[in-house]
């Protein structure tokens, strides 16, 4: 098979080796960055200790609860029609190609899939534990759901006249149409969840204050507002802010900040947990317990490696045999 392979590689045409060449060194470029990517996650997971909502410190944090639905409006998968925490959905139909066969006229059939519709889950959900209750923005996360099924059917998705995922992949199978694809993936309400995020309390005494923060973000708005600034600041009516109308603005922007202070240190508190602001701490809700998401990503990592060292052995074989030989 070595000797096969050689002969191919020796007599392909030099477009075709330029083309061999770049796959493998993208193969490898990808593989290194997983190798890093991958290990680095494992071993976020493996060092950060898991905290209690009531005591967990503002940052990056791990948690583990009880995911539950928040009061009003339900989430509800649109396939399914259950209610759940998070959801993800597609829908596609299959496209038939006709071609002419060269050899004997008859019409071959290609086909392929296109999405007609798809979805995924933003609203906020809660988190549990004995000491508290957070909510949970999922935007941004990486999710794994505690369910996921694709089935097929013989129109786009109705709710109406599908019960559910097994009438349908029934009915698909019973009357042999199935020119339609559905791929439902959700977290159910009462899931066990591990949680790595951004954990950040909003009123009360533990939330973060910053007022330079907070007065820089109230003026940057009101420059864009100068028909507001015009009306409320510009004393000698010139149609500009001055200096000393503008020291003005920053009295008031300070005035309307520390109001705000003092109304958000009596509110109750507020536990959220969102995607990390620094893009290299990973954002990761599952249903997997917190020693199989870190083995995952060690698995992940050590089959990078293999990757890098197949895509760099084989770019340095192709070089030597078309090259060197």
């Amino acid at each position: 098979m070595l000797e096969s392979l050689k002969q191919q590689v020796v007599t392909a045409d030099q477009v075709g080796i330029i083309i061999l060449l770049v796959i493998l060194v993208v193969i490898s470029g990808v593989s290194l960055y997983g190798i890093f990517r991958f290990f680095h996650r494992s071993r976020v997971i493996d060092d950060t200790p898991t905290s209690k909502i009531r005591s967990a410190h503002q940052g990056f944090v791990e948690l583990e609860g009880e995911g539950r639905l928040m009061k009003g409006t339900p989430i509800v998968s649109p396939l399914s029609g259950r209610h759940c925490l998070w959801y993800r959905f597609k829908i596609e139909h299959r496209v038939k190609e006709h071609d002419i066969g060269s050899s004997n006229n008859h019409a071959l059939t290609n086909s392929h899939w296109e999405t007609v519709n798809s979805g995924v889950s933003d609203n906020l959900f809660l988190l549990s534990d004995e000491t508290g209750i957070c909510v949970v923005d999922p935007e941004g996360a990486v999710i794994t759901p505690s369910f996921s099924k694709t089935w097929y059917g013989s129109r786009s998705f109705n709710a109406s006249d599908i019960a559910s995922a097994d009438a349908a992949l029934s009915l698909a199978r019973l009357t042999g149409n199935n020119n339609y694809r559905y791929t439902e993936k959700r977290i159910d309400v009462g899931e066990a969840l591990y949680i790595l995020g951004r954990f950040k309390t909003i009123g009360g005494r533990r939330e973060k204050l910053d007022k330079k923060g907070e007065v820089r973000d109230l003026l940057a708005k009101w420059k864009n507002r100068p028909d507001f600034l015009l009306a409320g600041f510009d004393d000698n009516g010139d149609g500009e802010i001055d200096m000393g109308e503008w020291q003005k603005v920053v009295a008031k922007a300070e005035q309307y900040v520390e109001k705000s202070f003092g109304e958000r240190l009596v509110q109750p508190e507020i536990h959220t947990v969102s995607q990390p602001i620094d893009s290299r701490r990973p954002f990761i809700i599952s249903v997997e317990s917190q020693e199989a998401i870190a083995g995952k990503y060690r698995w992940y990592s050590r089959g990078s490696i293999i990757g890098f060292f197949f895509g760099g052995i084989s770019f340095v074989w192709v070089i030597g045999v078309r090259f060197m030989s």
